[in-house]
């Protein structure tokens, strides 16, 4: 049997698996931390709110702003995870395009179709950043290869600049694709640089890919620059990612996990090396040694950052994918074990989810007593579905509650926690226990005193992500 599919074919049958792997994250309000603050930070910037300013964190700003114009159409959940489907979708059908310059349409189709399988066990089932960047990175790749053979004889296509500024694009999601970014930069300057073009020319060329590459993020920091905010600015992107010091010992268990992870991707992509031709192996190995870096460099190693590996993975998995019956069976042992260690149609989790969020809305509506509200570590989405502004630009409930992030920000972790409480908040949301280790106990201590002497317990609820259950209590009736 062949798999031979034209285009709108192929995408439209990786769009219904996608929406089949992912319909039970639709609609779900809590499903993962770092989307739920993504989105609430999205939808607090059409008030107003300017990211590392009024609110703080270390992603770059193109994150917040495809947050930001997702909720331009609609702040529900449902808006950003039908988005991130259609970019997981998108980026596995551009897979597919990388893989059948090399392999056959099986293997292209199978490689996309792995890419979309892969997601879930790594955490990719919802809005995680490199589910958008993604599709930069593998739409830059393509342009450069379809680019490599004219570079050679000394022509300089026009898609060689739109991948350098796609690949620009990326870092200004997620800053660690710079090494991938540069990669591809390299592979093109140095094809160029084995053709016939005047050594001027060269560096010409070399020169303007770097300031396109880098155009992105340039007039974001000039942004920042002429509104008053440099400061800031750079605190978040530069200052603060080499203030942070790795908790080692849970770092180096988390990449031992993260490796076993991907281990059925790795031995896909190992036996489709194998049979890829030289050129082909060169460049996804390199792609892929640029991908590593780029998770080197932000050692912490949650599931999801080994998203950007998937993708030059996976193209390399492609002509074992092409083998006939053998490629079947590998693309049916892949999901047979994505399935076991991500279980699909968990719609009970989501309307658990839902509950869940919902009582924590309610209880604080009926019990801040028209005062601010306070989320020491909790979800970030209350503020946003409260109607409440941030009391602190610290929202994100590790940046006060884990001992990691103390004074990372340009601002005093224990002082913020101070000057919050100053405020009288009338209702206090935090986990009952320790979330993340190791625990801030400083400004712990300050909101427990805080809630012991002025507020009542009002409620208390098991609230789900998808890979986690908390208890979070609400604090309320705070005396002001």
């Amino acid at each position: 049997m062949k798999l031979v599919l034209n285009s709108p074919a192929r995408f439209g049958l990786l769009l219904l698996l996608a929406v089949i792997l992912r319909c039970d994250t639709f609609g779900d309000p809590n499903l993962h931390g770092d989307e739920s603050f993504y989105l609430t930070v999205g939808a607090a910037m059409h008030h107003g709110t300017l990211p590392y300013v009024d609110v703080w964190d270390r992603k770059p700003l193109g994150l917040f702003l495809i947050y930001f114009l997702i909720t331009g159409i609609s702040t529900a959940p449902l808006a950003y995870q039908l988005t991130a489907t259609l970019f997981a979708t998108a980026t596995a059908w551009t897979i597919g395009a990388i893989a059948r310059q090399w392999t056959t349409a099986q293997g292209a189709l199978l490689a996309g179709i792995c890419y979309l399988l892969w997601l879930a066990p790594l955490q990719g089932y919802g809005g995680q950043s490199p589910v958008f960047y993604n599709l930069f990175i593998a739409a830059a790749a393509l342009l450069v290869l379809r680019a490599l053979p004219a570079l050679g004889k000394g022509r300089v296509p026009r898609s060689v600049p739109l991948a350098m500024l796609l690949a620009g694009a990326s870092i200004t999601v997620k800053t660690s694709a710079v090494f991938e970014a540069a990669f591809f930069g390299l592979l093109c300057l140095a094809a160029l640089w084995r053709s016939g073009a005047t050594t001027r020319h060269k560096i010409h060329m070399a020169a303007h890919w770097a300031l396109i590459g880098a155009a992105p993020a340039l007039l974001i920091a000039a942004a920042y620059w002429a509104n008053g905010h440099w400061a800031e600015y750079w605190h978040a992107m530069v200052t603060s990612n080499l203030n942070k010091a790795p908790d080692w010992p849970t770092s180096w268990f988390r990449f031992r996990l993260m490796v076993l992870q991907l281990t059925p991707i790795i031995a896909v992509a190992a036996f489709g090396l194998l049979e890829q031709k030289r050129d082909a192996r060169l460049f996804v190995l390199l792609w892929l040694g640029a991908a590593f870096l780029g998770l080197l460099s932000v050692p912490n190693f949650y599931p999801h950052y080994a998203l950007p590996l998937l993708v030059p993975l996976c193209v390399a998995a492609a002509p074992l994918f092409a083998r006939g019956a053998i490629g079947r069976i590998a693309i049916a042992a892949i999901a047979c074990l994505s399935i076991l260690i991500s279980p699909i149609f968990q719609f009970a989790h989501v309307r658990q989810s839902q509950a869940a969020i919902s009582a924590l809305t309610n209880a604080v509506r009926a019990h801040a007593g028209g005062g601010r509200l306070l989320i020491y570590d909790g979800p970030p989405q209350l503020y946003m579905l409260t109607g409440q502004s941030f009391i602190t630009p610290l929202v994100f409930p590790t940046h006060l509650s884990h001992l990691i992030e103390k004074d990372v920000s340009h601002l005093s972790t224990l002082g913020e926690t101070r000057r919050a409480l100053a405020l009288r908040p009338g209702a206090v949301v935090m986990a009952n226990g320790i979330r993340n280790t190791p625990q801030n106990e400083e400004t712990r201590q300050l909101v427990e005193a805080y809630v012991g002497r002025n507020c009542k317990l009002v409620a208390m609820v098991l609230v789900p992500e998808r890979a986690r259950e908390d208890w979070i209590a609400v604090w309320g009736d705070c005396r002001r």
